[in-house]
């Protein structure tokens, strides 16, 4: 067993949410009209730290008269500074936020709806249709809110405006709930897992408070100190342009917050936008994914503008390689460190941090967090493996998520004994920096984002004319991954085209099969029926 060399950060004792509106309330009394959020794509429009602030408790009350409290409520939003209102407000209730991605299907929603038992819905105008859509087919849900493009938009029937919900009132006469911080969810986001269509991850209140304090401590010690003598927090830019619905982005935004930087949110990435923000606020520290690696590295607009502000890169939701490391490195020169983190929903965001202090090899996804253990196990005999030997990594801490929601044997088939299984395959070397190398999980990753095979199988196997099929991810050099799907048809009538038409309006853009179709005579199996999907990798690597 691996044990964090960094120390431990200390054992937290209050719910999250109440630690994000402290810090942002001391912000408000360091001075008023302190900017929280930048709007990307309109930097003359600001949001502060008290509108955020207001709204939350506004949010609470309103919430309460209609009988809200330790319910599932789900934003359906792209990044807007709103989706951080909401969510406090939410939490003072006693509830948890569901965040799901703007780009989703009614189909994708509803299921996600239902799945969580959302009781509340928050959209914005663009989504309205579509969300309604879903929302008739979800029994459950009670309350639609909608913000709107303007004031003076009239408000369809049966649902509030965000304008109306914020004129609400917090007075003692709203009963503060009793949080249990190791039982109660703040938060329930959705992943695959190792396997299988997405599912509820239930991440508590200790859980996020726990990341969110190991996170704050690793980058005062290890990180800070590196980049400037006089860091000032306050000065800072925080470019929030991941999506708040993925752990990643939502630890980001509540990161924003908390330390009083000013957060710039994109509600999409736009590269002239991006290089824009960078090179006018000066921009050091760029949290991304692969694929905005890909664009720094190789794309020709950043060639426009200045982006020499940068001194610190660290990658997330899916590894980088190598390759595009030290092209960015011999690229941007005033690039210090180039790094990766790692972790998964299931742990909170993060168990691996970056080690700035030490020089780590371009590859590595870093060392274990403070209060974090690990061992690199045999995925067949649970055999512990010694540094340089490959095996499945597991992670145990209190980061590590409560469970899958309504789903006991996922469950356990994911945390066995507190340890959480995580399907990756990966190795630590002399210095106990880990390395990822394969994944016994079945998941897609395309441009950081998570495509559940078993979700798109399950769609393809409903056409008439398809008689088995099996879908993997194939490698691509901006994507990092695409789904690629293996039919076998049941008449010759059968088209590629038929099958992406198939899909097209089922699932959300990344995950349409932009790897292609491939038609087979029968999918490979093992004798127990289970897909052999390293036997479809192998014709594809073969082909290439």
């Amino acid at each position: 067993m691996i044990e964090s060399d960094y120390p431990p950060a200390p054992l937290v004792n209050e719910p999250y949410h109440e630690i994000v509106l402290r810090a942002i309330k001391q912000h408000i009394d360091t001075g008023k009209n302190k900017i929280a959020f930048i709007k990307g794509e309109k930097l003359n429009e600001v949001v502060t730290f008290r509108q955020v602030y207001d709204n939350a408790y506004s949010v609470a009350a309103f919430l309460y008269s209609r009988g809200f409290g330790k319910d599932v409520a789900c934003a359906v939003i792209p990044n807007l500074w709103q989706y951080s209102a909401f969510f406090l407000g939410v939490a003072l209730r006693g509830g948890a936020v569901s965040g799901a991605s703007a780009m989703f299907t009614d189909y994708e929603l509803q299921r996600q709806f239902v799945d969580s038992g959302t009781k509340v819905v928050l959209t914005s105008e663009e989504y309205l249709e579509k969300v309604l859509k879903a929302v008739k087919q979800s029994p459950k849900v009670e309350l639609m809110i909608y913000i709107p493009k303007a004031n003076d938009h009239p408000v369809p029937s049966g649902v509030v405006s965000w304008n109306e919900v914020v004129k609400a009132r917090y007075t003692n006469k709203v009963p503060k709930p009793n949080i249990d911080l190791d039982n109660d969810i703040v938060i329930l986001p959705y992943s695959s897992g190792t396997t299988g269509a997405p599912k509820g991850v239930m991440l508590s209140h200790r859980n996020f408070a726990m990341m969110i304090g190991i996170y704050k401590q690793h980058e005062s010690t290890n990180i800070v100190p590196l980049l400037s003598d006089n860091w000032d927090y306050e000065k800072e830019k925080f470019m929030l342009f991941l999506p708040f619905y993925h752990v990643y982005g939502f630890g980001l935004v509540n990161l924003s917050l908390i330390q009083g930087s000013t957060g710039i949110i994109f509600t999409h990435f736009e590269p002239h936008t991006f290089c824009r923000a960078i090179q006018d606020y000066k921009v050091s520290f760029l949290p991304l994914v692969p694929p905005i690696m890909v664009f720094l590295a190789k794309h020709p607009i950043c060639d426009q503008y200045d982006l020499s502000s940068i001194k610190l890169l660290v990658c997330g939701a899916a590894p980088a390689g190598k390759d595009i490391c030290e092209e960015l490195s011999r690229k941007y020169p005033n690039m210090k460190y180039i790094q990766q983190g790692y972790g998964m929903t299931e742990c909170t965001m993060s168990s691996h941090l970056p080690d700035l202090k030490n020089s780590v090899p371009f590859g590595s996804v870093g060392k274990l967090a403070s209060n974090m253990h690990m061992k690199i196990v045999d995925p067949s005999t649970g055999k512990e493996m010694p540094p340089g030997m490959s095996g499945e990594i597991c992670i145990r801490g209190p980061t590590v998520m409560l469970g899958y929601l309504g789903r006991p044997d996922a469950t356990k088939s994911t945390i066995i004994n507190g340890w959480l299984h995580t399907g990756d395959i990966g190795y630590v070397d002399e210095y106990r920096n880990l390395f990822i190398v394969d994944r016994l999980k079945e998941l897609i990753k395309v441009k950081g984002l998570q495509v559940a095979p078993a979700e798109l199988e399950d769609l393809l196997l409903a056409h008439p004319l398809i008689r088995d099929a099996a879908v993997i991810g194939i490698p691509d050099k901006r994507a990092g991954e695409l789904p690629r799907a293996f039919v076998v048809r049941a008449s010759d009538s059968l088209t590629e085209e038929d099958v992406k038409l198939w899909i097209k309006d089922k699932v959300s853009p990344h995950k349409q099969l932009a790897g292609g179709v491939e038609f087979l005579r029968e999918i490979p199996k093992s004798a127990a029926g289970k897909i052999l999907r390293r036997v479809l990798r192998e014709r594809v690597t073969s082909k290439l």
